[in-house]
């Protein structure tokens, strides 16, 4: 196993690791038998990729690294649910309710990523080579991540244009809001595992690459209403937020919604500068109007 790979695995894992805690939240405080084994299969897979990741550790870390010393918890923020956003499970919990395994959690161990060693600590083990790849390498997941929320809020958004709004039966908007919510936990994931990347890039000392890949808020996550409402009012000035403005090259290629959702921003983008060009016109000949009317007015007093 080469060190990208390693690397690439360790990545893979904190994915993971962020996927299940998100599930694990969702559950709530009362979990089902299914979902407290699906939950157990899934920490168990888990903790075999992070024994294997670390065992494979020593080899490009040296002899000096000690796994005991690296693994720890981390503090895992899960993105805003709609069911869960605000509630802490541990204090609403009754009596006898239980969440599923709360002493074997490997989502909340911190593998020996270079990330998480710190630039100073891969210096003393003389694995400075690991920082630039791995920077490579988070540069690679954050694209993928970014192409990934473009694509689904595109989805998300043709969703409420051609299902919520037309939708009359209460059949039809209960499956069309399956639809949206599902949209929206891979937006949230996808949202989590950014924040965590651009957390890396800052630990990695990557500030060229931070200037590029701003903070993700939530504004940034929102529907936009061109193309859910093209007729709505005050979005004459409207703009898309700066992820769109990345170029992340196969965008509107692998998906059709995503095409069609690019295409109507042109086409909003276009009238809007032509409005602006009119107006810049329109000042100033209102200018020179403005301008021979005071002349004029003057020549009539004067005369």
């Amino acid at each position: 196993m080469e060190a990208a790979t390693w690397l690439a695995s360790g990545i893979s894992i904190e994915e993971a690791q962020i996927s299940l805690a998100m599930d694990i939240r969702r559950m709530g405080g009362h979990p089902t038998e299914t979902q407290t084994l699906e939950m157990g299969h899934r920490r168990i897979r888990l903790q075999h990729s992070i024994d294997e990741f670390i065992t494979a550790a020593a080899r490009y870390l040296g002899e000096e690294f000690d796994a005991n010393d690296v693994v720890s918890n981390m503090d895992t923020e899960i993105a805003d649910d709609p069911k869960f956003s605000d509630m802490d499970l541990a204090d609403k919990m009754a009596p006898g309710d239980r969440l599923p395994s709360t002493l074997f959690r490997p989502e909340l161990v911190i593998i020996p990523l270079s990330s998480n060693l710190g630039v100073e600590c891969c210096n003393k083990f003389g694995i400075a080579g690991l920082i630039i790849q791995e920077t490579i390498l988070q540069e690679g997941q954050v694209n993928d991540v970014l192409h990934a929320v473009r694509v689904h809020l595109a989805n998300e958004s043709v969703l409420f244009r051609t299902s919520i709004r037309p939708a009359k039966l209460q059949a039809k908007t209960t499956r069309a809001s399956t639809q949206v919510h599902s949209v929206e936990h891979v937006i949230n994931l996808n949202s989590m595992v950014y924040k965590k990347c651009r957390s890396k890039l800052l630990n990695l000392r990557a500030g060229e690459l931070l200037q590029k890949y701003q903070e993700l808020n939530k504004s940034d996550l929102k529907v936009n209403s061109v193309v859910t409402d093209p007729n709505a009012r005050s979005q004459q000035n409207s703009t898309l937020p700066w992820c769109w403005s990345l170029d992340v090259q196969g965008d509107s290629v692998s998906n059709d919604w995503l095409s069609e959702f690019y295409r109507v921003h042109w086409l909003h983008t276009k009238a809007l500068q032509d409005h602006w060009v009119e107006k810049f016109i329109l000042i100033r000949y209102e200018m020179c109007w403005t301008i021979n009317f005071f002349i004029h007015k003057a020549e009539n007093w004067i005369g």
